[in-house]
C-alpha cells in the first residue's frame, strides 16, 4: 500500500503550499508498505528509477523546486546499500549522472502524511492524471548485475 506526503525537510508537519514554497526543504514523497514475499526491494528500486528521469536536478519536466527532487529514504543498512548500488548501476545504464538523494530515514527526518484529499488521488472519480515524470526508456540491468555484496534480493 502507499501513502503520499512529504519527507527530507526540516519544517514539522508541512502543508502542500508550504512544501511547494521551497521553504521547508521537503520533497513530495510516497511511503510504501510492501510484502517481501510478493515483491522485492530491488523491484521497487527498478520501478523508481525507470519511472522518471533521475538525472534532473530539483525537478521533473516543467515541475521545478525542492519538492520535486528525486529521493530514496531507507529504513535499514541493507536498503541503503541496495539503493546506492541501484543508483550506481542505473547511472551506468543511462550514461549520465543521477541526482537522486539517498539517505537513511533517520537523517532525512520523518515522513509527514499529506492531507486526505491527496491520498490515492488517481483512484478517485474524476481525477486528472498528471505527472511530468519523464521516463528515459532505459531498463535497469538485472539485479544479479548490481547486487550489493552479499545482500539478497529482499
Amino acid at each position: 500500500s502507499t501513502a503520499v506526503g512529504y519527507a527530507g525537510g526540516y519544517t514539522p508537519h508541512p502543508t502542500y503550499n508550504e512544501a511547494c514554497s521551497g521553504q521547508t526543504g521537503h520533497t513530495e514523497a510516497v511511503f510504501v508498505v510492501y510484502d517481501e514475499t510478493k515483491i522485492s526491494y530491488s523491484d521497487l528500486l527498478r520501478q523508481f528509477f525507470e519511472s522518471h528521469d533521475p538525472s534532473q536536478y530539483m525537478g521533473q519536466g516543467n515541475d521545478r523546486g525542492t519538492q520535486y527532487r528525486g529521493a530514496i529514504y531507507t529504513y535499514d543498512a541493507d536498503q541503503l546499500a541496495l539503493a546506492e548500488a541501484a543508483k550506481k548501476m542505473y547511472t551506468v545504464a543511462l550514461g549520465k549522472d543521477l541526482t537522486t538523494e539517498i539517505l537513511p530515514m533517520e537523517k532525512a527526518g520523518p515522513f509527514y502524511y499529506a492531507h486526505e484529499a491527496y491520498q490515492q488521488y488517481l483512484a478517485r472519480p474524476g481525477a486528472r492524471p498528471y505527472c511530468s515524470a519523464q521516463p528515459q526508456g532505459i531498463s535497469m540491468p538485472p539485479f544479479s548485475d548490481w547486487e550489493a555484496g552479499d545482500l539478497k534480493d529482499e
